[in-house]
C-alpha cells in the first residue's frame, strides 16, 4: 500500500512504528537524518523508538517542525521478558520490569504497547507465556529485518489469534531502510494527514484500524545492517569502557559483547560499499504534497 491510497486516502496514512537514532546504543543515525529520510521515503509519520530513551524522540520532533512529517515520541522498553514499543509516551518506562507491568503502565500513561518481532529470543522478543495475560494494543507482525520471513509468519498468525492489529515497522539502524516495512493507519474521522496529531494516531491503532505494510531487507542487506550494529555497539562499548576508568567504574554489562562479531560485521560493511547488489528499490510513492 502506498501513501495516499485505501478507502479514504486523505485519512489513511503510513507509520514506521519502529525506527532508532543515536540515542540507542547501537545507532549513529541522528535524529534530523532520520527525519529527512522519512520524507524521502514518502512516509506521513514515524515513531521514533530508542533503546530505553526518549531524547532521541524529543530532537526529532524538534527537527520535523515545519515539515510534513509527524514523529510520534516512543520508546522501545527492555522488559524483564523481552523488548515492547511504547508508542506515544514523553518518559522512558522504567526498564528490566515485568513485561505485564510494563504494557499496563505505558497504556495508563496514554501510549499504546505494541510488542515487537515477537519470538525472536535472539533479539529479545517476548513469548508467547509474556503475552499471554497482557492487553496489547498491537503485534509488530512485520519487521523489517526478520530476513527469513519466519518470524514474521509466526507474528502475524498470533496477532490473528488474539485479534491484534497489525503493525509494520523497519527497525532501521541505518537511514536507508527507514519506510521499508511500515503500517497503514486509519485516522479517526474528521481527520486527515494535513490536521493528524499524535493522539490522531494512536487512536487509529488502538481502534484496530492499521495494518501492516512492506518487505524486509535483503539477505545483503541484512548484513549491512548488523554490520553497523556491530560497529555503533563496539562504539558504544569503548565510550563506555573509556568513561568507567575515568570514573573508577565498572563497565561491565552497559552493553552488549560484540568481539568478532564487530570486527566481521565491519568487514562485511566495508566489503559492501561499493555495489548495489541487493538494492531494493522503495515500495512507497510519496504522497502529493
Amino acid at each position: 500500500m502506498t501513501a495516499g491510497t485505501g478507502p479514504d486516502p486523505a485519512r489513511t496514512i503510513t507509520l514506521d512504528a519502529h525506527v532508532h537514532t543515536d540515542a540507542s546504543y547501537d545507532c549513529s543515525t541522528t535524529p534530523e537524518r532520520v527525519v529527512d529520510a522519512a520524507l524521502a521515503a514518502g512516509l506521513d509519520a514515524v515513531a521514533v523508538t530508542d533503546h530505553d530513551a526518549v531524547d532521541g524522540a524529543r530532537r526529532a520532533v524538534d527537527a520535523a517542525a515545519g515539515t510534513d512529517l509527524l514523529v510520534v515520541p516512543s520508546v522501545e522498553v527492555s522488559t524483564a521478558e523481552g523488548h515492547l514499543l511504547a508508542l506515544g509516551v514523553e518518559w522512558a518506562p522504567e526498564a528490566d520490569r515485568p513485561f505485564a507491568e510494563t504494557v499496563t503502565a505505558v497504556r495508563e500513561a496514554g501510549g499504546v504497547a505494541i510488542v515487537p518481532h515477537p519470538f525472536q529470543v535472539s533479539r529479545h522478543g517476548a513469548g508467547r507465556a509474556a503475552m499471554a495475560d497482557c492487553d496489547l494494543d498491537g503485534v509488530e507482525a512485520l519487521n523489517a529485518v526478520a530476513v527469513t520471513g519466519y518470524q514474521n509468519r509466526r507474528a502475524r498468525g498470533f496477532a490473528a489469534s488474539e485479534g491484534y492489529p497489525t503493525i509494520g515497522g523497519s527497525d532501521a539502524h541505518r537511514p536507508d531502510l527507514i519506510g521499508r516495512a511500515f503500517t497503514s493507519v486509519a485516522l479517526p474521522d474528521g481527520v486527515d494527514w494535513t490536521t493528524m496529531a499524535v493522539a490522531d494516531v494512536l487512536a487509529g491503532i488502538r481502534a484496530g484500524d492499521a495494518t501492516a505494510q512492506g518487505t524486509v531487507t535483503t539477505p545483503v542487506e541484512f548484513g549491512k545492517t548488523y554490520a553497523w550494529h556491530a560497529r555503533d555497539t563496539a562504539a558504544t562499548a569503548v565510550d563506555s569502557a573509556r568513561s568507567a576508568t575515568a570514573t573508577g567504574r565498572s563497565a561491565a554489562g552497559s552493553h552488549p559483547a560484540v568481539g568478532a562479531g564487530a570486527v566481521l560485521g565491519s568487514a562485511l560493511l566495508l566489503g559492501s560499499r561499493s555495489g548495489r547488489f541487493g538494492h531494493v528499490p522503495r515500495r512507497l510513492a510519496g504522497r502529493i504534497r
